[in-house]
C-alpha cells in the first residue's frame, strides 16, 4: 500500500515500500513531475539513493532536501 509525503511546495509524493531488511527499508518514491528515486533508508534515518529516473528513464536526478527530511521522519520509530 503506498504512502505519501509532501515536498516543500506541498506536492503529494508517492512512497512505496519495495522490501525490508535488518538494515532498513527499500523504497520507491515517485514525484508527480516525473522524477523517481529508488533508495534505502536505515532505522536511523540515513538515506542511500540507489538509482534515479526522470519520466521512466534512468537519469541523474538531484536528491532534494525535502526527500531526505521526510524519509528520515518516516524511519523514526512510532
Amino acid at each position: 500500500m503506498p504512502h505519501s509525503i509532501r515536498d516543500y511546495d506541498g506536492n503529494e509524493v508517492e512512497v512505496r515500500q519495495q522490501g525490508q531488511s535488518e538494515d532498513g527499508h527499500r523504497l520507491n518514491i515517485t514525484h508527480p513531475d516525473g522524477r523517481r528515486w529508488i533508495c534505502e533508508v536505515d532505522p536511523d534515518g540515513e538515506v542511500e539513493i540507489e538509482s534515479t529516473y526522470r519520466d521512466g528513464q534512468l537519469a541523474d536526478v538531484e536528491t532534494p532536501g525535502w526527500l531526505v527530511d521526510e524519509l528520515a521522519l518516516l524511519a523514526r520509530p512510532a
